[in-house]
């Protein structure tokens, strides 16, 4: 057996691993330059440019693209950015594009070809009589047409703008107005647009007639209906003889069957109304045709198909879902008894307001309702029927005020208003109190109306049973400044500044300052109102005043004075330049002191208790 040196061995193993580096170093190496390969086939964006475009400068249209000199190219990132452009209000969306070229370092030059949409510069509406232009601007508004001067020009928003003015036309009688839209223009990147407006004959609704009805008359249905009427000297003023379809529908709908509820057909619909022309008829006043009060105007026959349905008597009423008040307090509310005519408007407001506001009052105010009518008929009366009600009440938590807060009052003080404020934070939100609260701000005089449905902004948080109010305010014109002067056979010629304002300083108090001069009269007069003492609404002011007159007296005829006679019956120039010695003088100063509280102050009645309810 042959023994092999240690150092063959070595040797052998040595071998072996140069064997194994040199097979893998290639692998190493054909990887590494894989990189280097795709980053010289990956090309980069050496310029982004944009032409077509006259009015907008490059970097306003550059700022809404994402791709930039020196990124990788990203076809699909330069697909996006052209929808962005796209997107954007200022250009026409057909002639818009994008497309690249070689650039001069091996790189791609990124170009988005433009075309604006010209701007509006003048809008001109030509035969609108019946519309104010103001209303018309406003309805733009509204509607969110995009049609108005400085506006982009666009052919879509003019065709809404066209159907905008059709609509308003026939809700003022005339429905067969044509509105043509001549387009001039003025540069490359400016037009201006004038609507060409026909309006036509006005039409009016001269005969409503109901087909099916047997329980009631037609002079019956037609009383109530609110919104569109039969053409008359009253309706002819109030717009009401104009067919409009949405008015007339919720007029049918709402009024009419409301009406046909109320006496117990709860079944009451209405089919499609027919509207059919009569040709020229006289409307107005009924016997001389008088300018204004009557005219010869087309008219409208409106025949509307009725299905009455039975009449319904009450049968059972079931109440549940109610823990907080007894469903004998409910049925009180309700006021209908077994028996009765089913008066469907009757419950429909006891639900909807009655109980609303019950439950409001202690601060349930996510109260809602669910009835569940069931048509049985009335075997003693087959021409009848009997409903009875499941009425299902959700009450929801009891809510307190946590926060109150006002916005919009940038110079009245937040305690002006809340002093008005029956709710108190931490107290049970009372919705009566807080409506209540809203007619007292009104009646300050220091805002413009306010909505106690649309300016207030009620957040609820129902894990703790808490309640936050926005109240929304916009302040109006507190001071007023009144300069007068003249000649008046009293005071001769004079001239006044009347300076007053209902909330000085933002702290809800009045000051009024009047002062008068002239060649025979002199005043002054001060007064100030402070409408809340310590917090209480009890008022406090006072007044000063100081006057001088010089005048005729009664018996200046009856005088030996020539010189105050030749002045009170001469001219005007001897009227104004009788001595003052010829005239009586009256000096007065003076001043008071008042004070105003409600009654309730001195005396209270028993302090209303709020309850706590835990479930």
């Amino acid at each position: 057996m042959r023994i092999r040196a240690p150092w063959l061995c070595l040797v052998a193993a040595l071998l072996g691993c140069l064997m194994l580096l040199d097979m893998a170093l290639p692998r190493v190496s054909a990887r590494a330059q894989e990189p280097q390969a795709s980053s010289q086939q990956q090309r980069l964006v050496e310029r982004v440019d944009v032409e077509g475009n006259q009015r907008l400068r490059d970097e306003d249209i550059i700022y809404h693209i994402q791709t930039r000199a020196g990124d990788p190219y990203n076809p699909a990132q330069v697909q996006r950015d052209l929808q962005a452009l796209l997107n954007l209000p200022f250009f026409d969306k057909t002639e818009t594009r994008v497309a690249t070229q070689p650039g001069e370092k091996g790189g791609v030059v990124v170009i988005f070809y433009v075309k604006e949409l010209p701007v509006i510069r003048d809008l001109t509406f030509k035969g609108l009589h019946s519309v104010a232009e103001a209303d018309v601007l406003k309805a733009f508004r509204e509607q969110r047409v995009g049609v108005s001067k400085e506006s982009t020009y666009d052919p879509v928003k003019v065709n809404n703008a066209r159907r905008v003015i059709k609509e308003l036309l026939a809700e003022h009688g005339h429905p067969n107005a044509t509105v043509e839209v001549n387009e001039e223009e003025i540069s490359q990147t400016s037009r201006a647009l004038t609507f060409d407006i026909k309006e036509g004959e006005r039409v009016r609704v001269v005969e409503i007639d109901f087909e099916g009805n047997q329980h009631f008359s037609d002079g019956e249905l037609r009383g109530a209906m609110k919104l569109v009427k039969e053409a008359g000297l009253f309706s002819r003023f109030k717009g009401q003889d104009i067919l409009h379809l949405e008015k007339l529908d919720y007029d049918l709908r709402k009024n009419v069957g409301d009406y046909m509820r109320s006496k117990g057909y709860l079944e009451a619909r209405f089919g499609e109304p027919k509207v059919e022309g009569l040709g020229p008829r006289r409307t107005g006043f009924p016997i001389l045709p008088i300018p204004i009060l009557s005219s010869t105007d087309e008219g409208l026959r409106v025949t509307v198909p009725v299905i009455e349905g039975k009449l319904y008597r009450l049968g059972q009423i079931k109440i549940e879902g109610n823990s907080i008040y007894s469903e004998e307090l409910i049925r009180q509310v309700i006021g209908l008894k077994p028996g009765e005519v089913a008066n469907g408007a009757r419950i429909s407001k006891a639900l909807s307001e009655d109980l609303k506001n019950l439950y409001g009052r202690s601060g349930f105010i996510q109260y809602d309702y669910e009835p569940t009518p069931v048509f049985k008929p009335n075997p003693q009366k087959p021409d009848e029927g009997i409903v009875d009600f499941t009425i299902t009440i959700i009450e929801g938590k009891q809510f307190t005020l946590r926060r109150l807060e006002f916005k919009g009052n940038t110079y009245t003080r937040d305690n002006v208003l809340r002093r008005e404020v029956a709710v108190n934070e931490g107290d049970i939100f009372d919705k009566s109190l807080w409506d209540f609260s809203v007619l007292k701000l009104n009646q300050l005089g220091f805002f413009n109306p306010i909505d106690k449905d649309k300016d207030a902004e009620f957040r609820t948080d129902e894990e703790k049973g808490e309640v936050e109010i926005d109240l929304r305010v916009e302040e109006r014109g507190r001071n007023q400044i009144t300069f007068n002067g003249g000649l008046s056979g009293i005071g001769g010629s004079f001239f006044g500044l009347d300076y007053s304002t209902n909330n000085l300083l933002g702290r809800g108090e009045s000051l009024s300052f009047n002062v008068a001069f002239g060649n025979r009269q002199k005043s002054i007069l001060f007064s100030f109102t402070e409408p809340y003492v310590r917090d209480r609404p009890i008022s406090v002011g006072f007044s000063l005043y100081t006057q001088s007159l010089k005048f005729f007296g009664e018996g200046t005829l009856l005088s030996q004075n020539v010189n105050a006679i030749s002045g009170a019956l001469g001219d005007i120039n001897q009227f104004l330049n009788v001595g003052e010695e010829n005239l009586f003088t009256q000096k007065s100063t003076g001043g008071s002191i008042f004070a105003t509280s409600p009654l309730s102050e001195f005396w209270r009645p028993r302090s209303r208790r709020y309850v706590q309810i835990a479930r």
